[in-house]
């Protein structure tokens, strides 16, 4: 009951947001959205402490990866909801160089969002994951065209299009895993996970491998791995900082999770052929991440960049079958990337460019937002006691000598193209701020991403001690 109940609420508190006209009321019923449904995931992970039955075998199910996913999403949520209640006024204040979405939209659209993403965490059936997954595209893409430029509107139809060449290939890829489970010995069954993962070994080995290798591209390419990531840059970048925190830090957790669904009923004598693709495109996406962030002048779309970064070392985490370290990761890097976009939307509001080469000497205009700023570029990188140097440590000791070098040398590029940026920001005298009416505004919302930053903080310490 709980799942339905975290899956239909967003999408009431959607269609009563659209039906309001008050800021007021809009603002009310966005926070008691994201409120009651952190308060939904929390009692259901309570419950499934207790291993409850499910409420639709089959269809609708909550496990440990399912609740991972739909207690980031819900927590990011929450906190994405208090920083629009703030943001929205001073966007509308000092953003005026091109009309946006109105506010009733887009908190509506975001509880739809949420909606979605619950979908995704709690679908118990590959044809109703690919649905679901699909949901999220159309209930995300016209977030990313918040601000009705020419460029955020190309990015939205480039996340449209390529996004949906990529389900595409996620439903010949479910069509592939229905006709393994046809030709096996078996014969055919329901399209469950449940039923995948009893009959695996089983499981016409042709027919899965293909089935695999389209689902990997598909939910790949949503989840933003190399070299199906080209969507992605264009619609962090120009997506507000709201929406670009539910994308980097809970949209793509949604694929990754399609992609560990379809690993769980991979047969015995396959695990080294999906393992090698896994771990392949995740070596991939760490040398193209930092072949990019290195020469990159856009602040938000390094970030972007940042991410397919992260979403490689979770692949190869999982290609190694290190599945409590690849949820750990997914966590730390969830936590980090909210902070980074709410700071990137601060930045923004204040000199109103995306440029850091026009942006230096924050310590002198916006102290407290360049601490974290540069405390995040620093967490993101995996510098102690950040909950990411944990996980990367693990993984460097799993990986071995060659594996090993591979994953360090784009990891140390990375770190010198992100934490040079962020020190060509911060420090040196103050430069030009376009938008010095806007200093106090962007200091008050650096506020909520400095209480969150104890979250991750707290986190890597403890994490630390752990190892």
């Amino acid at each position: 009951m709980i799942e339905l109940y975290l899956i239909f609420l967003p999408a009431v508190f959607a269609a009563l947001i659209a039906l309001s006209r008050k800021p007021v009321v809009i603002k009310i019923l966005l926070a008691v959205a994201a409120l009651l449904h952190l308060a939904g995931v929390i009692m259901l992970f309570n419950r499934l402490q207790e291993d409850a039955a499910a409420l639709l075998p089959g269809w609708l199910e909550a496990d440990f990866p399912g609740m991972i996913v739909v207690c980031i999403a819900s927590a990011l949520f929450c906190a994405v909801a208090i920083y629009t209640l703030f943001w929205l006024p001073a966007s509308r204040k000092f953003e005026i160089q091109y009309p946006t979405m109105s506010s009733h939209a887009l908190c509506s659209v975001m509880c739809l969002f949420l909606s979605t993403m619950s979908l995704t965490a709690f679908a118990a059936n590959f044809g109703l994951l690919w649905v679901a997954v699909e949901a999220t595209t159309l209930a995300s893409a016209p977030l990313i065209a918040f601000r009705r430029s020419r460029a955020a509107l190309e990015a939205m139809w480039k996340y449209l299009v390529i996004c949906s060449v990529g389900i595409g290939l996620a439903l010949l890829g479910t069509f592939m895993l229905g006709a393994a489970a046809r030709f096996s010995s078996q014969g055919f069954t329901d399209l469950s996970f449940r039923s995948f993962i009893s009959i695996k070994e089983y499981l016409d080995p042709q027919y899965f491998k293909a089935a695999f290798l389209f689902c990997l591209a598909g939910y790949g390419l949503k989840m933003g791995l190399a070299p199906f990531h080209v969507w992605l840059p264009d619609a962090y970048s120009e997506s507000p900082a709201p929406v670009s925190v539910l994308l980097s830090g809970a949209l793509v957790n949604c694929s990754f999770l399609a992609i560990v669904r379809v690993t769980a009923a991979v047969p015995e004598k396959l695990q080294s052929f999906c393992s090698e693709y896994l771990i392949g495109l995740g070596i991939l996406s760490l040398f193209v991440a930092a072949c990019f962030i290195i020469r990159q002048k856009d602040f938000k779309r390094m970030l972007a960049y940042s991410s397919v970064e992260h979403m490689g070392l979770m692949a190869i985490f999982w290609g190694l079958q290190m599945t409590d370290a690849a949820l750990l990761h997914m966590i730390g890097h969830s936590a980090c990337k909210m902070i980074l976009f709410f700071m990137a939307g601060n930045i923004f509001l204040v000199y109103g460019t995306k440029e850091y080469r026009y942006i230096s000497g924050m310590f002198s205009t916006m102290p407290l937002a360049a601490c974290i700023w540069l405390g995040g570029m620093l967490f993101i990188c995996g510098v102690p006691p950040s909950p990411l140097f944990t996980t990367e440590i693990m993984l460097i000791q799993k990986a071995g000598g060659v594996l090993g070098l591979l994953i360090l040398l784009p990891l140390f590029v990375i770190f010198c193209g992100m934490t040079r940026t962020a020190l060509e920001m911060t420090m040196g005298p103050a430069g030009e701020v376009p938008r010095k009416e806007a200093v106090p505004a962007g200091l008050r919302l650096s506020i909520i991403p400095a209480f969150l930053a104890f979250i991750p903080l707290a986190a890597g310490i403890y994490l630390i001690f752990q190892l």
